[in-house]
């Protein structure tokens, strides 16, 4: 039998499977969860890598590490650096169940 998990761990749990394009050295956050506050932030309406940036900051400690980003919040250069090299044909063949 399976626990069922709330809507937002479901989708961090997904997003933990996108493989990390970035080098080893350096990295602060995974890259499920910047990309899981990406996808937060442009539901809420972000625009650019300005605003999703905007939204993390405001978003606060507690939300950030929800989704992902244990070590606080993150600005968006490491977010426009990410999405540079982020192959997007890896990130839509992540298995999503029932689909």
């Amino acid at each position: 039998m399976s626990t069922p998990v709330s809507r937002r761990e479901y989708l961090v749990e997904l997003l933990r499977q996108v493989p990390d394009p970035r080098k080893r050295r350096g990295v602060r956050h995974a890259v499920g969860g910047l990309i899981a506050v990406a996808v937060c932030a442009v539901l809420a309406g972000a625009r650019g890598f300005t605003a999703i940036g905007e939204w993390a900051q405001d978003a606060g400690v507690v939300w950030l590490a929800r989704l992902g980003l244990a070590r606080g919040s993150v600005d968006e250069s490491p977010l426009r650096r990410l999405f540079a090299r982020l192959d997007a044909d890896l990130l839509d063949a992540v298995p999503v169940p029932g689909l």
